[in-house]
């Protein structure tokens, strides 16, 4: 029985060991995700509207009056999100989404905790994290104006390339980058071959968001399982999309008029194929093969 006890403890040890990491990195994860997400409110605000950012950041859209949190509540989580929900200390204004940045905080740090646990302790983690972080203010500015802001979805790009660049080099591998770039490029031909061809129906943000996708779920794909992973991330918005526009268009009875913004699809079809990615595109092709 000794030896028996002895072999096994140190698989124990490891065991509790790597139980003890991805606890604390979904815990590290959710505080990262409430606070950057609750961050994302000026920004959804703003941006639509103006040709910068309005200081201070957390200012009363009537007074201009800062609306922020103040000493030990300032550096609390959601407490930001809660005070700004009430109407303005200053003029009395209410705002007018109180609810959003407890929402956007909230889906922030779901999404963080998800590709924590997807992803691990690795600079990929970080990539995607931003990656997350602009798709989420996209979809909620894409719901509310019904556009996709380039002054969010560049810098999203950028942020997000240079830090999987950065895994690729230090890693050694550069395939999966140039993969990832080819993708994304094909993605926007593709989807402008669908603005062109029904303008109303696919706007040219969607073309440029597809192209952010692509590359996003690409890089995760060794060969031409890039390929698949950007299929998955399409295939998951369209068929939501559907899903839910067929729900939306009978909710309203407008039918076919109803506009349906697709970034928020596009963004859910981007998550799914990083943590779902591989298994998917694996029961999907295996029909076929």
């Amino acid at each position: 029985m000794e030896p028996s006890n002895a072999g096994s403890s140190p698989a124990g040890a490891l065991l509790v060991a790597c139980l003890l990491v991805d606890v604390t990195l979904v815990v590290l994860s959710v505080v990262a995700g409430l606070v950057l997400g609750e961050e994302l409110e000026p920004v959804v605000a703003q941006v639509p509207e103006l040709k910068r950012l309005r200081l201070p950041l957390w200012g009363c859209a009537s007074c201009g009056a800062s609306r922020r949190a103040g000493g030990i509540w300032g550096l609390v989580p959601i407490a930001g999100a809660l005070r700004v929900r009430r109407a303005c200390p200053s003029c009395g204004v209410t705002p007018e989404h109180p609810w959003r940045p407890l929402g956007l905080a909230s889906v922030s740090a779901v999404v963080f905790a998800a590709l924590g646990l997807r992803l691990g302790p690795h600079l990929d983690l970080v990539a995607y994290d931003a990656l997350a972080l602009g798709l989420v203010a996209i979809s909620a500015i894409d719901l509310e104006k019904l556009i996709v802001p380039v002054r969010v979805l560049y810098p999203t790009l950028l942020v997000t390339a240079a830090l999987l660049t950065a895994s690729s080099v230090l890693d050694g591998r550069l395939g999966p980058l140039w993969r990832a770039v080819v993708v994304g490029a094909a993605s926007s031909a593709v989807f402008l071959c669908i603005h062109l061809v029904q303008p109303r129906g696919m706007g040219f943000g969607d073309v440029r968001l597809a192209g952010l996708v692509g590359f996003g779920s690409a890089w995760l794909g060794d060969g031409w399982h890039a390929v698949s992973r950007a299929g998955v991330a399409f295939l998951a918005a369209f068929v939501l999309g559907a899903l839910i526009g067929l729900v939306v268009m009978a909710a309203s009875g407008t039918g076919r008029k109803t506009r349906i913004p697709f970034a928020p699809f596009l963004a859910s079809g981007a998550i799914v194929s990083v943590l779902w990615g591989a298994p998917i595109a694996h029961a999907w092709l295996g029909r076929f093969g």
